[in-house]
């Protein structure tokens, strides 16, 4: 059985990983409780026992707030601590998947997808930090891949992480009857989390490099939540639930759509940001049938 090690193990993407593949594999999790990856022998300790073929680097500090008013912490746990992996993996002889951000492309000025060969300003510390652990990942260790993420979402699942994300944003607007502001000059493919995990087989197949993994579109985050809420509601109007904010990046629209093109080459695809949607609500039946509750 091949032997997996992923980070971050008790966090949104780790977790559902976790759970995934748990059957099919030899599964290492690592996560605060047993390892710190900003300490380097630690790092190179916990590999080397694990073993592992390949390794899935989840862990980060991924709130782009903590990231700006933290930029030491960001530094220590999403830089240092992905070059100790890469070190520890160079070492074992293991692959490694790194999980990077659409936040590299927060910069972009044009209203074009981004492609990863695109190199916008980098604006916040949080895309920053991801773009130096890419290329500090690539010069240590060349065969990695790094996959740039976008905003994910999914299901509160008991005994799985939840995060801050469009659909629990829905949800609990439609629960609490409270209505929700969202931007409509930021535009953003949105993935469900389960089709990055169930992707993630593939990846680590991938020839090494840099790649946009996740659900493309052309609408704004205020477009992508009226569509998804008619969904929920099944044609019932609510559309009192959403508030459109018309000042928020008025001046010059954030566009972190990701130009897929290069994953689908390599025949991974992803739906676009609306059908991953419905793909989650059909897949998602108990839920939605108020069968699982959180």
């Amino acid at each position: 059985m091949e032997r997996w090690l992923v980070t971050g193990a008790n966090g949104f993407l780790g977790s559902r990983l976790m759970k995934f593949y748990q059957e099919k594999y030899e599964i290492t999790g690592a996560h605060h409780g047993n390892l710190d990856i900003t300490d380097e022998a630690a790092a190179a300790e916990f590999v080397r026992a694990a073993a592992p073929q390949l390794v899935i680097h989840c862990a980060a500090i991924s709130n782009t707030g903590t990231c700006q008013e933290n930029p030491g912490l960001s530094e220590a746990v999403n830089v240092n601590g992905a070059v100790n992996l890469a070190r520890a993996c160079r070492e074992t002889g293991s692959r490694l998947i790194f999980m990077s951000s659409d936040q590299i492309y927060a910069g972009n000025r044009t209203m074009v997808p981004a492609k990863e060969e695109n190199t916008p300003e980098l604006v916040n510390v949080y895309g920053l930090h991801k773009r130096q652990a890419e290329e500090e990942i690539m010069a240590i260790l060349p065969d990695s891949v790094c996959l740039r993420l976008p905003w994910m979402y999914d299901f509160p699942w008991r005994g799985l992480k939840s995060n801050s994300n469009l659909l629990g944003n829905l949800l609990k607007a439609l629960i609490q009857n409270c209505p929700l502001t969202l931007p409509v000059h930021d535009y953003r493919g949105i993935t469900w989390a389960m089709e990055v995990v169930k992707n993630i087989e593939a990846a680590g197949k991938l020839p090494a490099g840099i790649y946009n993994f996740g659900s493309g579109g052309t609408l704004s985050t205020y477009e992508t939540a009226r569509a998804v809420l008619a969904m929920v509601t099944e044609g019932e109007d609510r559309s009192g639930l959403l508030i459109p904010d018309r000042e928020r990046f008025a001046e010059q629209p954030r566009n972190l759509l990701m130009d897929t093109e290069k994953i689908r080459g390599c025949g991974i695809e992803f739906p676009d940001t609306v059908e991953g949607f419905r793909r989650c609500f059909e897949e998602s039946p108990e839920y939605m049938t108020g069968m699982i509750r959180q």
